[in-house]
């Protein structure tokens, strides 16, 4: 067990990747799933998403939280939501494909253990950012212009 340890910066806005486990692409084709898990958290803590785009297999999006300690406690209740409403042969499927030790320590087998975070620390930072967030659909060859990805909010409808 590594002794990693977050930062929480009160008023900061805060990129966050979220990952499948094993990569497994599941999200695009449970997205309703995904928005509900999304809606359920902003009624339990309060946060702003300032940009979010969601890929099959993981998601990033910046959010700015009101109170900075709650980002883990949000991306956490997502996961948990998200899984508590999949199919239960989704959640079978992915719990077949767990080692015996992952298996024994209750992993879902739906989301990787950790998530990626950065502190945006200025507006640069926070350009940067959203330029890759609305480029990752082009760079993974899921559409050719960045506003034909409709699971983004970058998209133009």
């Amino acid at each position: 067990m590594s002794n990693y340890k977050r930062i929480y910066l009160q008023n900061y806005s805060y990129f966050l990747t979220v990952l499948t486990h094993g990569r497994e692409p599941i999200l695009i084709d449970n997205i309703e799933l995904l928005r509900d898990s999304f809606r359920r958290s902003k009624k339990r803590y309060d946060y702003k998403i300032d940009a979010i785009v969601v890929l099959p297999d993981h998601f990033h999006m910046i959010i700015t939280p009101a109170i900075a300690k709650e980002y883990s406690k949000i991306i956490t209740y997502i996961k948990r939501a998200f899984v508590y409403g999949l199919d239960k042969a989704v959640k079978e499927n992915a719990k077949a494909t767990l080692s015996a030790s992952t298996h024994r320590r209750q992993h879902s087998g739906i989301w990787q253990r950790r998530f990626y975070e950065h502190t945006i620390r200025d507006e640069k930072d926070m350009f940067n950012h959203l330029t890759y967030m609305q480029n990752n659909p082009v760079k993974h060859g899921l559409v050719e212009k960045t506003e034909d990805w409709k699971y983004s909010s970058f998209c133009r409808v």
